[in-house]
């Protein structure tokens, strides 16, 4: 009799709780009915705020994007330094490139009239990765990745074959998914139960690290070092990287190959504001949002450092979290659980570089590289370690020679341009403005010296016609993103699904790196068009 009331009692408990997640998820959100000078306001110009106001204004949606800088763009930007152009961070992106017709990312810069814009091009290599014992320079298909792995490593080729099926499979499951962020939290909880049994790959590798793929595929140290090579790109080293990008990253790279935009990345970033302004949309720069009004828990619009107010009945930050929720909310106005949810979680890394302007032509010295990993050993948390320490000597270095691209606007006939990246931690840097100057130049020198063991030329100072030097500091004072980082959190395994979209304020979103899929140039783009799609779901509207 006991035994019976024990499992009559557990089946409604079970019951109850099925009943009240239903109940939850059942809760619609209703859409604003407050009247106000726009629909949306987007705060940031970057390219998730860009790709939001843009489809938000191809939907017929009225929006206002302010942006602090006085051009759009954030990290998606360039400058110009004597007779060179520097592109300030796009090395290569995944997606939205001319050889698939069908990619995500290409899809999306078509439907808010942005790809006609730009012209994209790939790139010769996927990438050229040094190591002790190994130099090695990687083609941008499957086709060409798995037989130049072969040759250099062919007693390896099962696990080579393995790796490309494990991406290519692990991906279809992943994209299965990839409307989860528009359910309810019923539809959400339902779908997750079955993705055992679904998406057993995803399952499976969800909570496993670079450093398990690695070991799952491969055997030889100098293989592994080489194909997970662009966890320099992703942020977390391998034994902690969640697998989930390079499985994702990796394949999209090498089925859509890696491209650039011709007249760099800042070309992309005008073709996004062209595109809203001619769907009536209106961009403001060198306009500093300090305040997002709230009222009764929703927003009503922003206060500008000018005290210029403008409402509208939804906002999307295209900031950090910290941001929105200590300077632009204020977090009284949040649920404590998120606040110690976001401060809780652990930031990725932030950038030192190196812009070299170089008076001689390094294609015709036999250069033909576009991008150049130099490692100084195949441990890469040694490597992060001592780059986020400022110990650029014993760490790793990007070298991207822009010159080699085939787009002119780089360097004039006869001249190079390269561009040297680290890894580096915003809390080493000093306060004192002299104390800064002198480590900027002396870490500079420690920097190229590094990658001049792949280009002996740069560290030649009569080669050097202009120099410039990026700091954490620096992306700080140009994107207010915290600690200077670019990459959002951390990417581990605790942390690959980063914060929601979506927001506990009901008409706030947020999309940058710092959100839902992943990190680059693509992702945050797919991040912008996401918040559009919540947004319009909220309002009943579908796509054309």
């Amino acid at each position: 009799m006991f035994r019976k009331h024990k499992w009559l009692f557990i089946v409604l408990t079970i019951a109850s709780l099925v009943f009240f997640i239903f109940i939850a998820s059942c809760r619609k959100v209703k859409a604003p009915d407050f009247e106000a000078d726009y629909d949306v306001i987007i705060i940031g110009g970057g390219l998730g705020g860009l790709s939001a106001a843009a489809h938000l204004a191809k939907n017929d949606l009225k929006v206002l994007l302010l942006e602090q800088h006085h051009k759009v763009g954030g990290c998606s930007t360039n400058f110009k330094r004597g007779d060179f152009v520097f592109e300030t961070a796009l090395h290569e992106m995944a997606g939205g490139g001319p050889r698939v017709e069908d990619g995500d990312l290409k899809q999306l810069m078509t439907l808010c009239g942005v790809y006609d814009k730009v012209k994209t091009y790939q790139l010769p290599d996927l990438y050229r990765s040094i190591y002790p014992g190994v130099d090695i320079t990687l083609p941008p298909t499957w086709e060409g990745w798995d037989n130049t792995l072969k040759e250099r490593w062919p007693e390896e080729s099962e696990g080579i074959d393995k790796f490309h099926r494990l991406c290519t499979d692990f991906t279809v499951e992943f994209m299965s998914l990839s409307n989860l962020f528009r359910y309810g939290s019923f539809r959400t909880f339902t779908v997750k139960m079955q993705v055992p049994i679904k998406q057993r790959l995803f399952f499976e590798w969800q909570s496993k690290t670079l450093e398990d793929l690695m070991d799952e595929c491969f055997e030889d140290e100098r293989l592994k070092a080489v194909v997970s090579q662009f966890w320099v790109y992703y942020g977390a080293p391998v034994k902690d990287q969640s697998a989930i990008i390079m499985l994702i990253a990796n394949d999209t790279y090498l089925n859509e190959g890696p491209v650039h935009v011709m007249g760099t990345s800042q070309n992309l970033a005008n073709a996004y504001a062209e595109s809203i302004e001619e769907m009536g949309g209106t961009v403001k720069t060198g306009t500093l949002v300090t305040e997002i009004i709230i009222e009764d828990g929703i927003a009503k619009g922003v206060k500008t450092e000018f005290g210029d107010v403008y409402t509208a009945r939804y906002i999307v930050a295209n900031t950090d979290p910290y941001q929105l929720i200590y300077k632009l909310i204020g977090q009284d106005n949040l649920p404590k659980k998120y606040v110690e949810k976001v401060s809780g979680m652990k930031v990725a890394n932030s950038l030192f570089g190196v812009y070299l302007g170089l008076n001689i032509d390094l294609k015709k010295l036999g250069y033909d590289d576009t991008e150049i990993f130099y490692n100084t050993s195949l441990d890469s948390t040694l490597v992060y370690e001592n780059m986020m320490k400022g110990n650029f000597k014993e760490g790793a270095s990007t070298l991207t020679i822009y010159s080699n691209y085939g787009d002119p606007i780089y360097a004039p006939k006869g001249k190079s341009v390269v561009v040297l990246h680290s890894y580096c931690d915003y809390n080493i840097w000093p306060k004192d403005k002299e104390e800064y100057q002198k480590m900027k130049e002396e870490k500079a020198w420690e920097l190229i010296n590094l990658a001049a063991n792949a280009i002996p030329e740069i560290k030649e100072k009569r080669y050097i016609e202009e120099m410039e030097i990026l700091t954490p500091v620096t992306i700080n004072e140009f994107t207010l993103n915290h600690g200077g980082v670019i990459y959002g959190f951390y990417l581990d395994v605790n942390q690959w699904q980063k914060i929601p979209i979506r927001t506990p304020i009901d008409n706030v979103f947020i999309a940058s790196n710092w959100t839902e899929l992943f990190h680059g140039f693509g992702s945050v783009q797919i991040n912008g068009w996401m918040a559009n799609r919540l947004i319009m779901d909220i309002e009943g509207l579908e796509y054309e």
